[in-house]
């Protein structure tokens, strides 16, 4: 199964301390996948100091080692590249971000959220 992680995911992922592989293996053998605009989301908000700063280059780290990335053409609007690229590749979105959730659906395209901190759930 191909899941796009976006930048909430990952952020609230490594925040709960979400095993997101083994979590992610209940819906099928996980092929991971984002966006090259969420790895410079990722890179930005790790420049920043405190928890979020810490998550963001934890995600990043996990990024560099267990996803691919793929080339977006709309760099300036990430939920835009999501929704297309999932449209078109048939992939299952993980996101803990409530309007892209909300698009989402609209189009059909099934959605992964993390449920009480600490385990993955699909929509």
């Amino acid at each position: 199964m191909k899941f796009l992680l976006d930048t909430s995911f990952l952020i609230s992922a490594l925040r709960f301390k979400v095993d997101i592989l083994s979590e992610l293996m209940k819906f099928g053998k996980p092929e991971l996948y984002t966006l090259r605009s969420v790895v410079s989301e990722l890179a930005k908000i790790s420049s920043s100091s405190g928890k979020s700063g810490k998550n963001a280059l934890l995600a990043l780290s996990f990024v560099n080692k267990k996803v691919k990335i793929i080339e977006d053409v709309n760099r300036t609007n990430t939920d835009e590249s999501i929704i297309n690229i999932a449209k078109d590749k048939e992939f299952i979105v993980c996101t803990q971000d409530s309007e892209l959730k909300k698009k989402l659906k609209r189009i059909g395209v099934s959605i992964i959220t993390i449920r009480q901190k600490k385990y993955l759930s699909k929509e």
